[in-house]
């Protein structure tokens, strides 16, 4: 089934459906697999696959979150009555569901298990996801964009190139290329710090290191 019936269909049972999306219990699963850190089902296998997401590219899908605990859905692409379509790879979304949809292909649904440490940590997102929540996500995958590779921001703000990104390294980044913040003084820089290590330092060991960093990197080895 080309990428283009597939929108046809998908949209044609988004205006059937009473858009109240709900976690099935049930749901068939054909296959699951863990991949860096989450786990993945895959519901409904593509019919063709000639091309796989990868960091860069532009996806475009049904997607529906839900609490592990409970299953209340917290967001949907119901609630915008239209596919949503987001890049992978740069960090825009959280770590847990962009591991989970590499390697995806058109026509193909995945619920992806996340944990909390890959989603919004122990502060929630601070409305509809409370503290330390593991997710799962039901995605389908209507389109698949090909883009190109996103800049290495680790190796960018890595100064000292130890693998691991300190306060100072982060600091001295934000204070490059964050005008707006920038401006506003030193206490904001500070503040942005400690969001960001609140999120991205797991370990809680004072760095966000490689396998932490959620925006645009590379592997150590594709440095050398």
């Amino acid at each position: 089934m080309n990428s283009l019936l597939v929108l046809l269909v998908l949209s044609l049972s988004s205006v059937l459906a009473d858009g109240e999306y709900k976690y099935d219990k049930k749901a068939k699963v054909l296959y699951s697999y863990e991949h860096d850190g989450v786990q993945i089902d895959v519901l409904i296998k593509a019919e063709d696959c000639d091309k796989k997401a990868q960091e860069g590219d532009m996806l475009t899908a049904e997607f529906h979150g839900f609490l592990a605990k409970g299953h209340d859905r917290f967001e949907s692409s119901h609630d915008s009555k239209k596919p949503s379509s987001f890049k992978i790879g740069h960090g825009y979304m959280i770590k847990g569901l962009e591991r989970g949809l590499l390697g995806v292909c058109v026509g193909e649904k995945r619920r992806i298990h996340i944990p909390a440490v890959l989603a919004y940590g122990k502060i929630g997102d601070g409305k509809n996801v409370p503290p330390g929540a593991d997710l799962v996500y039901d995605v389908e995958v209507i389109h698949i964009q090909k883009g190109t590779t996103p800049p290495n921001i680790f190796a960018k703000i890595d100064l000292n190139k130890d693998q691991k990104i300190s306060r100072e390294e982060m600091g001295a980044f934000i204070l490059e290329t964050g005008r707006t913040v920038t401006l506003r003084g030193q206490s904001e820089i500070d503040n942005v710090v400690n969001e960001i290590f609140n999120l991205e330092d797991i370990n809680e060991d004072g760095f966000v290191d490689l396998s932490e960093f959620s925006g645009p990197k590379k592997a150590k080895h594709d440095e050398l």
